[in-house]
């Protein structure tokens, strides 16, 4: 499935409209937040996990940066182990 213009992987604005403005969804976006409630898009968790949910920005970066398997949080992570390793090193 490819990525469309507004950035996420759905076509549900373009395949039913009326579904989601029932729903209260603004016009552009796909879904609702899962953590704060703002208009959003469905993505795909942006890691190895195989799970697929509503994001705003804000929360798909956080998730992205901070969780462990999120393409930025492994290195977030590795960087922040090795720099433990060094600094255990250092300190013997």
């Amino acid at each position: 499935m490819s990525e469309n213009q507004r950035g996420c992987y759905c076509g549900l604005w373009e395949k039913d409209p009326a579904c989601l403005e029932g729903q209260g969804i603004p016009r552009g976006y796909c879904g609702m937040c899962q953590r704060c409630g703002k208009p959003g898009h469905t993505m795909h968790f942006p890691g190895m996990v195989p799970y697929t949910g509503s994001w705003c920005k804000r929360h798909y970066l956080f998730a992205s940066v901070f969780h462990p398997l999120g393409w930025y949080g492994k290195w977030f992570y590795g960087s922040l182990f090795v720099l433990g390793y060094v600094a255990w090193w250092n300190l013997r």
